[in-house]
């Protein structure tokens, strides 16, 4: 299923990624970005970290990264569109059906 991109952008702009992140990692803000321990492996010291501005996240352990309909997709073991549709609920959209 296609998306339209407006609907994308309206979807990404009500799921702050700090916002739905924090709902899986225990984030600590350090200046602008927010940093904690990788969800997608094993570690003792934060690699993981969220930058709000860009609204992408990044481990620089494992080498992850996106923005958060990427994060529902690894987090939740998601497709795209079933991602989307998560988000969607979540920020009380309704999700455009295919003609």
């Amino acid at each position: 299923m296609a998306f339209d991109r407006q609907f994308l952008d309206e979807l990404i702009a009500r799921n702050d990624i700090v916002d739905v992140v924090s709902n899986y990692v225990s984030l600590t803000k350090k200046g602008a970005n927010y940093f904690g321990l990788c969800p997608f492996h094993n570690e003792k010291t934060p690699s993981f970290h969220v930058l709000p501005d860009r609204q992408m996240y990044h481990c620089f352990g494992c080498k992850k990264g996106g923005g958060v309909v990427n994060f529902i997709m690894e987090e939740e073991n998601l497709s795209f569109p079933d991602a989307v549709r998560f988000l969607a609920k979540r920020a009380g959209l309704e999700v455009p059906e295919e003609d």
